[in-house]
């Protein structure tokens, strides 16, 4: 591939598309532990806390009365982010 690409070593692999690529004896470990925490950070919600259901049961939703998003720009860079980490953690796309 060198002969027809220009190709250069970048060492072990650390990070690739939001995923954290770890080593050890036992094989090869991936998580998206600081993907997760850069759109909690960016979206302003990173010392929220957590919460056993994702939305108040009893809350009643309304097209009337609304707060709408200021900057639909950062809204649909955050709705984007997240289904980009529900589709490479689908345990999660519920709660999402």
């Amino acid at each position: 591939m060198n002969k027809t690409f220009k190709i250069k070593d970048l060492g072990d692999l650390r990070y690739f598309l939001s995923f954290e690529v770890a080593r050890n004896k036992k094989g090869i470990m991936m998580n998206q532990r600081k993907y997760a925490l850069e759109l909690l950070t960016d979206a302003g919600h990173l010392a929220c806390k957590p919460a056993i259901t994702p939305m108040d049961n009893l809350v009643k939703l309304s097209s009337t009365g609304s707060v709408h998003f200021t900057d639909v720009h950062a809204c649909r860079r955050l709705i984007g982010r997240l289904t980009y980490l529900t589709n490479t953690q689908p345990d999660i796309t519920f709660s999402v």
